[in-house]
């Protein structure tokens, strides 16, 4: 098989983790973190179904230990894509869930057993405020391509600026809901082109042979 602590080409600490955690946990401790978990991902199911389709639920509309929300109706609709509500939820503070796996439109939404209650409905929260942001496009009043999700995530530097060019006003891009005030992630950079840099290799290191700094 080759190396495999020794993992020339990749971390062995990775493997140290993953025993020290099945170690530490134990049998009930496994056992009771699989049972949150997927308490966890039914609690945010239901709370987002009246919101989002959700799908590839059993036969009692339930899920394991994660679950998918359809966005591709939205397309349609409203002409926002998956890739919108990912970038739009970094204004509200979160890092996107998988998005487009197993299937493309979809975001994969899986809460682990550490997260508490009130974390689980700040992200609910978040995801039901920007189905009201799409129903606004869908209904005619924020404009189809010059919207809050399609300008996402939006920098403290574009916020502050002199110029602001949308239709939308800057309250409305940085603090969507009330306790962003209290406590808000500023983004480093605005909206890139996910696809062209998956392609285009843009190395910023110098050149192999170039000395380092002294």
């Amino acid at each position: 098989m080759g190396p495999v602590s020794a993992a020339p080409y990749g971390s062995p600490s990775i493997l140290t983790i993953s025993w020290m955690y099945i170690a530490m946990m134990g049998a009930e401790g496994l056992t009771r973190a699989t049972e949150v978990a997927i308490l966890n991902a039914n609690y945010m199911a239901r709370r987002l179904e009246s919101h989002y389709d959700v799908l590839f639920r059993g036969k009692h509309g339930r899920c394991a230990h994660e679950f998918i929300i359809d966005l591709r109706p939205f397309e349609q609709s409203a002409g926002v894509k998956a890739e919108d509500v990912a970038k739009r939820l970094i204004d509200y503070g979160f890092h996107a869930p998988t998005m487009s796996f197993p299937v493309a439109g979809t975001l994969m939404i899986e809460p682990t057993e550490s997260e508490p209650k009130a974390e689980l409905d700040r992200f609910c929260d978040a995801m039901i405020h920007i189905r009201q942001e799409i129903r606004e496009i869908e209904e005619g009043r924020a404009d189809r391509a010059d919207n809050v999700l399609k300008g996402a995530p939006h920098t403290i530097a574009v916020l502050s600026g002199d110029n602001w060019n949308h239709k939308y006003p800057r309250e409305k891009a940085g603090f969507p809901v009330p306790w962003l005030r209290d406590h808000k992630f500023w983004p480093a950079v605005g909206r890139i082109d996910n696809p062209w840099g998956d392609r285009n290799l843009f190395c910023t290191c110098p050149p192999v042979g170039q000395p380092g700094p002294e």
